[in-house]
């Protein structure tokens, strides 16, 4: 059996919900890029991970266009290549590209993606099965509440998501501790004292004013705060987690396998965001949530993209056994569609995402591979008219 050639197809399909991040460069965009991964006998492994910028953003400075090059080069590494060698193929793969750039452990992610739902389609066994076996088959889910324009907003739609089943809110937060502790407060107002609130701080604050901020917020009982401070003052972050009694936990700070161990070593922080994609997919995100498993660290998973990346998330998260105190960030791809379930999402690119989130649940996904079914129609319909689809073979 044999990898015969890889499409990299440019995909624009809308958020229907508003999808605002507090501070920096979001990317939340519209652009998706799908690949399909086709083999001597008929098989075909799907892989998407991220929402592509129009313009560069992020440390590497890549484009959608610029991904879908990179994706190009790599891709001729799998041609005649035996699919059912997965890690053997992500090395090789991974060996290709700079492990400097964030944006190129993006693209390894769709890469990653795909060639475990060859690998299971070929096999008839669910992605999870190559990460261990199922250990969790129900996931209580925390949603991650945009940067609305208005504290009341915001505090709307957390309310939204609660009443809809979501155990845990984290709110983004931005440089203005007033404009923070307002949000923070009318959500606290709006949910009650018993569902845990975090926040993303988004790298916005120095030293003395995340301090200050960290403690006005948990006046109001404050769950965790994720990267205050940049991702490059390791020092300041061990600082601030001295003087804090609430969790710090990393994103920026943890993005990579080698930044989240040279944190650990550091004990800058006291959990991490482990967004799969990010990190370089499936294969990659293991190793990530091993140096916390053994460092006793706590750890959230989350996943961003489109329902094919929803699924990668699913897959890898019912395999972990973690810590319930920090729920898993799984949903955000739920914002493409506006509603806080599965069921209730129409229009996308897959006929069945192989998975279900309901009552704020993600339930056990199934397979064979992601278990998720495309609908070509509607990839037509999203097909990008400006961007041509890339076929190495």
């Amino acid at each position: 059996m044999k990898i015969t050639s890889v499409e990299i197809i440019a995909l624009d399909q809308p958020h229907k919900g508003r999808l605002i991040f507090a501070t920096g460069p979001t990317p939340a965009t519209n652009n998706f890029i799908l690949m399909k991964i086709h083999t001597d006998e008929g098989h075909v492994g799907l892989g998407s991970s991220y929402s592509y910028p129009d313009s560069p953003l992020l440390k590497s400075g890549v484009s959608r266009e610029g991904a879908m090059v990179l994706m190009k080069d790599m891709a001729k590494i799998l041609i005649g290549e035996d699919p059912r060698r997965t890690h053997h193929l992500l090395n090789r793969l991974e060996q290709s590209i700079s492990g400097w750039y964030s944006e190129n452990w993006y693209v390894l992610g769709t890469f990653d993606c795909a060639l475990y739902d060859l690998k299971g389609k070929i096999l008839g066994v669910p992605v999870y099965e190559f990460l261990g076996g199922m250990q969790r088959e129900r996931i209580p889910l925390e949603h991650i509440q945009s940067f609305l324009p208005t504290p009341e907003e915001a505090a709307e739609e957390a309310r939204r998501y609660i009443d809809a089943g979501f155990k845990s809110i984290k709110l983004h937060v931005n440089a203005d501790p007033k404009n923070a502790i307002a949000r923070f407060s009318a959500a606290r107002d709006v949910l009650g004292p018993d569902v845990p609130i975090g926040v993303d701080m988004g790298m916005a604050y120095n030293l003395t004013g995340a301090l200050k901020t960290i403690r006005m917020l948990d006046e109001y009982d404050l769950n965790f705060v994720e990267q205050p401070l940049t991702a490059y003052d390791v020092k300041g972050h061990v600082q601030l987690r001295a003087k804090c009694d609430v969790p710090i936990f990393a994103d920026h700070g943890a993005m990579s396998v080698a930044e989240a161990y040279s944190s650990i070593v550091a004990g800058a922080y006291d959990g991490a965001h482990c967004l799969i994609c990010r990190v370089g997919g499936m294969h990659r995100a293991a190793k990530w949530a091993d140096l916390m498993d053994v460092s006793h660290s706590d750890y959230q998973i989350c996943n961003q993209g489109n329902t094919i990346a929803a699924a990668v998330g699913a897959h890898f998260a019912v395999s972990r056994r973690k810590s319930p105190r920090f729920n898993d960030e799984l949903g955000l791809f739920l914002y493409l569609h506006d509603t806080t379930d599965t069921k209730s999402i129409s229009d996308d690119i897959v006929k069945d995402p192989g998975f279900v989130i309901e009552n704020g649940t993600l339930h056990s996904p199934k397979g064979p591979g992601l278990g998720v079914e495309l609908d070509d129609d509607m990839v037509s319909r999203y097909a990008s008219t400006v961007l041509p689809t890339i076929t190495v073979s």
